[in-house]
């Protein structure tokens, strides 16, 4: 019996996400056009974590129900998780729009808004969904996560607890308020944390109940239970994560050696822009970007735009992958002066559209060590920053903080040991060819002896010396990566030769680096 459109969108909205996945399964062999099977299967998709394949299908019911705000934000939130922020707001604002009375649409649209980093809209936003229902523990959530991002972490604290008194078995909110507090592992929201954990409701998501087991993971190592600990860092890593493949990184490096040679940049040096404004600040996650960012973000004359994905994006929508592709040659040889030309103006206004004034303007997104070759090429007068970190610190760090799927490279030991050798092989390389200096900037270094290469750093990058370099953690930007917490403190050492009291659980990765008992690669 074919089920009824009703009857589905009715299992949906009860989260029966298994029964509601074999309806619109059916429906969709007898009607495939129609919006609601559309949106049916895109929020299972998401719900499953399969954004690409979500996205295809939201679209697609967006094309067909023109008028449905439902369409339009669920379509928002699986934009913005496609790092799509432009599009996810367009989508979301018509979404708001279309329902009026919908307090989650304008959740969405907060949450574009601070993607962007338009604090005043976002938080515009987020009053008018508590206008329209003062218990939304989403609008809670956000405007706590808005208030951290600022700094204000007792207003962040205070609101997760009246979201917490409103909806205690909600996986998002007890996500959230681990993050913020430090219950003990024997706490009622603790229990209830490891319970999600170990019993995989079907209506919380895979990727929820991840990030919720690296969460619990955090109170035992608090509580310095590192078995324990690791227990929950390892028990939901394919939930998270999907199986990497460090052989196409290796192919992707030696094509690179092969196209980007020193007669490469030559040949195209006039497709240069001659700003001096940009400040690119990279290496491996956890390696002290933010740290960086915040420092020189606090000199009067600078700015900073946390992670800009617009070279992520550029590489994958110009180019086909973030990996190499037949269409990274030919459209390179295709590319004419004023095409470079146009792709360095568009960087140029997309981080100078959060302030203008500021004459050194830094984008902190780490992975840009990946694509290297195109901000060298478009702006030579342009400062690069690379940080670097112990590398067993290092590691340990990203193995212990949970990320998405475009991080799988962590979704085993051995595979971000092996990860971690060709991100060292790649920086190599750019050394030895990209037509700018890359100033190596080490996080040891850096917290021993803050003033000595704050100083250094700052004249680096062509500024006089600002003393409020120096009390980052007073500032007022936004902060959204896993260091949010850290960088509102002055610089603490606790982190240094913190893989040495996981020793005993982390071998496959000290075996992946190279290293010998105690010794650290150089």
């Amino acid at each position: 019996m074919i089920p009824s459109f009703d009857d589905a969108l009715q299992l949906l909205a009860e989260e029966k996400y298994a029964a509601a996945k074999e309806a619109f399964l059916r429906l969709n062999e007898i009607a495939p056009d129609d919006a609601r099977v559309h949106f049916g299967l895109g929020s299972i998709l998401h719900h499953d974590d399969r954004v690409d394949e979500a996205l295809h299908h939201l679209q697609a019911a967006a094309k067909i129900a023109k008028t449905k705000g439902v369409v339009f934000t669920k379509l928002a939130e699986v934009l913005l998780e496609s790092d799509e922020a432009e599009e996810a707001l367009e989508a979301a604002r018509k979404g708001a729009a279309l329902d009026r009375k919908s307090a989650y649409a304008q959740v969405v649209v907060a949450r574009c808004y601070s993607k962007l980093l338009r604090v005043v809209m976002a938080k515009t936003h987020i009053e008018n969904a508590l206008r329209l229902d003062a218990g939304s523990t989403d609008a809670l959530l956000e405007l706590s996560s808005l208030e951290a991002q600022l700094g204000n972490f007792e207003k962040a604290r205070d609101l997760i607890e009246e979201a917490y008194r409103l909806d205690p078995d909600s996986a998002d909110v007890i996500t959230r308020k681990l993050t913020m507090d430090s219950p003990g592992s024997e706490s009622p929201v603790v229990t209830k944390a490891a319970e999600i954990v170990e019993t995989e409701p079907e209506k919380v998501g895979r990727q929820d109940i991840g990030i919720l087991s690296f969460r619990v993971a955090s109170v035992f190592e608090k509580e310095k239970n590192i078995g324990k600990a690791f227990y929950y860092y390892e028990k939901h890593r394919d939930l998270l994560y999907d199986k990497y493949d460090n052989d196409r990184r290796r192919r992707q490096i030696d094509v690179y050696r092969q196209i980007f040679t020193k007669e490469f940049f030559e040949s195209r040096k006039t497709a240069a822009l001659t700003s001096e404004k940009p400040v690119f600040v990279f290496g491996m996650p956890r390696s002290g970007t933010t740290l960086t960012e915040q420092i020189i973000a606090n000199h009067k004359l600078a700015h900073g735009v946390g992670e800009c994905t617009y070279f992520t994006r550029l590489q994958k929508d110009y180019f086909g992958s973030r990996y190499f592709s037949k269409n990274l040659l030919t459209k390179l040889s295709s590319m004419q002066e004023k095409d470079f030309k146009r792709v360095g103006k568009g960087y140029l206004k997309t981080i100078e559209s959060s302030n203008k004034k500021a004459i050194r303007i830094v984008d902190k997104m780490p992975h840009n060590f990946e694509m290297l070759w195109m901000p060298a090429l478009l702006f030579p007068n342009a400062k690069f920053i690379h940080l670097n970190r112990d590398p067993a610190d290092n590691c340990c760090s990203i193995y212990t903080s949970s990320f998405n799927r475009s991080h799988s490279y962590s979704i085993d030991q051995e595979t971000l040991g092996e990860y971690y050798l060709l991100y060292r092989e790649m920086m190599d390389l750019w050394r030895s060819t990209l037509p700018v200096e890359i100033y190596d900037l080490s996080y040891e270094n850096l917290v021993e002896d803050q003033e000595t290469e704050t100083r250094k750093l700052i004249d680096h990058i062509g500024l006089n010396w600002d003393p409020a370099c120096l009390e980052f953690y007073n500032s007022d930007s936004q902060v959204f990566t896993a260091s949010q917490s850290q960088v509102r403190q002055p610089i603490y050492k606790s982190s240094r030769g913190r893989w040495k009291r996981y020793e005993e659980h982390i071998q496959p990765l000290l075996r992946s680096l190279g290293m010998l008992e105690n010794e650290t690669v150089s």
